[in-house]
């Protein structure tokens, strides 16, 4: 090898760097040192399966980072594999939301919005109690109380602890760094011509999608606080000939009981919106392009099956989604705009990568060498 004065800086700095980074970890903050040990034990009961009552799954088992932190179901099953009524949402960037759940106006904040899942029994999502929970965890006590001290100053596993931890964790999954972000600070090299040509139409009178999709996440209405909106999914005429939403998931009206709510739902974030399928508030719609064509059309005409009927006749309709027309290239240009919003794969990032081994081992996933065994499945 020939030996530079590049070479000999680069070998003699090396070992100061790690030095630098052990001295900065232990001269660190103390208060910055139990963040990030509660981001730490966030990621650990996210991807525990102590935290169902059956064992059966993990908050990362609907909430995937290698699937755009939502999964592939329609509708999640819940822990005794009956079927729910909605389809999962991301939670990229979900610590920026002022609405947390779909349909649910009362949830404000991240952290009891956490509690819904975890403690849930209508359905059972996670299907857990306050003393099932603490069980578990006291029982994982070389795992856990280390984990709890580090955090908190002091092993006691308290749920309120648990919740705090998750919500730290849960709000390091953010990242905005798309194509289009970088468009719109000024990279006007970031997205191609054909994305851009979708970007303005995204943004024309004649889609108006940005009268709904606006501001950095692309889930804010640009003239109104109201985040929740019927978008003519469904129409189905019942016996008093009018049209409504299916009975067992009417949206915001289940909340607020007022039928000028029915079948309205809160507007979903575009990024990346391609990595997050399939779609709609209860995962109806398995394309893209299928989403678009409801839209062109002013709502969903829907001609089989239990839910049968014209969802442009709702009368809770918003107004402004009248139908348009694309063309073939327009749509491509949308399709590939949207492309745009997409954020890297956060799997491949360390800080989301599970600490335990898989319960049913997958083809394509590895587990790590020094992975955890998975808590067993409960009888």
């Amino acid at each position: 090898m020939t030996v530079t004065y590049r070479t000999i800086a680069v070998l003699f700095l090396t070992p100061l760097v790690a030095l630098s980074s052990t001295l900065y970890a232990a001269t660190m903050p103390q208060n910055e040192k139990k963040d990030a040990a509660k981001v730490t034990l966030g990621k650990y009961l996210f991807n525990d399966n102590r935290l169902s009552k059956t064992g059966n799954r993990s908050c990362a088992l609907c909430h995937a980072p290698d699937l755009g932190w939502t999964n592939r179901f329609a509708k999640v099953p819940d822990i005794n594999n009956n079927p729910t009524t909605l389809n999962t949402p991301s939670l990229l960037n979900s610590v920026q939301l002022t609405a947390f759940m779909q349909r649910q106006p009362n949830l404000t904040t991240l952290t009891d919005t956490i509690k819904l899942p975890l403690f849930s029994l209508h359905p059972p999502e996670m299907g857990m109690t306050d003393s099932l929970l603490l069980t578990r965890l006291q029982q994982a006590n070389t795992l856990y109380q280390p984990l709890f001290e580090a955090s908190f100053g002091d092993s006691t596993i308290t749920t309120a602890r648990v919740i705090s931890a998750l919500s730290r964790y849960v709000a390091t999954i953010i990242d905005t760094d798309t194509a289009y972000h970088a468009f719109i600070k000024g990279d006007k090299t970031a997205l191609n011509s054909q994305q851009q040509q979708g970007l303005t139409l995204f943004r024309s009178q004649r889609l108006g999608c940005s009268q709904c999709h606006a501001g950095p996440l692309l889930n804010q209405p640009s003239a109104t606080n109201n985040l929740y909106y019927n978008t003519g999914l469904y129409g189905i005429k019942n016996t008093g000939e009018e049209y409504s939403y299916p009975a067992d998931e009417t949206g915001l009206r289940q909340f607020t009981l007022q039928k000028i709510d029915d079948g309205k739902f809160r507007i979903p974030s575009l990024i990346n919106v391609n990595n997050t399928g399939p779609w709609g508030h209860d995962g109806s719609f398995h394309r893209l392009e299928a989403v678009l064509d409801s839209y062109a059309a002013g709502g969903r005409i829907i001609t089989i099956g239990p839910n049968k009927g014209d969802g442009r006749k709702h009368l809770s309709k918003d107004p402004r989604l009248q139908g348009f027309r694309l063309t073939l290239a327009e749509k491509q240009a949308l399709l590939a705009f949207f492309a745009s919003l997409s954020t890297r794969d956060m799997s491949k990032d360390p800080a989301h990568q599970s600490p335990f081994c898989q319960i049913i081992p997958l083809k394509t996933k590895q587990d790590p060498s020094n992975c955890i065994t998975a808590f067993p499945l409960q009888q």
